[in-house]
């Protein structure tokens, strides 16, 4: 059996080469969560070069709903995983004051989040994955992603750009 890749990909396309790399040198089976426009998911649903073994377009699992927020669930992922989503929530730019084209309420918060923990934990259940590949977290939903994969002890690799051109850390 293969090993089990999961790339989180956004609009840091440099590590595209990556898992191309990866599949081609060491058979690894790569899987994807694409958190990008609709413009960038095109790109990835026509490309020929990676063989993914599944993709999840992020957007595609939110969506906009009447219902309450289970915030039983949500205090048992916070248990769970060892994460504080209100500090998440806080901290995301999106749904705080530097958001002036709207206003989320904090059911629409919570439901987002709700919504986000699930798919995470669909996403880990089915794949059993050995390694995230991620840029360096700089939204909520990401962390999210992060910090649920290091409490089921999945290694991660964390890359950001390097001071020196074309060249990582």
């Amino acid at each position: 059996m293969n090993p089990k890749l999961i790339f989180w990909f956004n609009d840091h396309f440099p590590l595209l080469g990556l898992p191309k790399i990866l599949q081609e040198k060491y058979n690894f089976d790569i899987y994807a969560i694409l958190d990008v426009a609709d413009k960038q998911k095109k790109i990835f649903q026509e490309q020929k070069l990676i063989k993914f073994s599944k993709i999840w377009y992020f957007h595609d699992y939110i969506s906009k709903t009447a219902e309450k927020p289970d915030t039983e669930y949500l205090k048992l992922i916070e248990k769970k995983y060892k994460v504080d989503l209100g500090l998440l929530a806080s901290n995301e730019r999106f749904f705080n004051k530097f958001n002036q084209f709207y206003k989320f309420s904090p059911d629409e918060i919570l439901l987002i989040l709700e919504q986000e923990c699930k798919l995470f934990e669909k996403i880990l259940d089915e794949v059993k994955p050995d390694f995230l590949i991620t840029p360096m977290t700089t939204l909520h939903n990401n962390h999210l992603f992060y910090e649920i994969c290091k409490a089921r002890k999945i290694r991660i690799l964390m890359i950001r750009s390097s001071f020196l051109i074309s060249r990582h850390i």
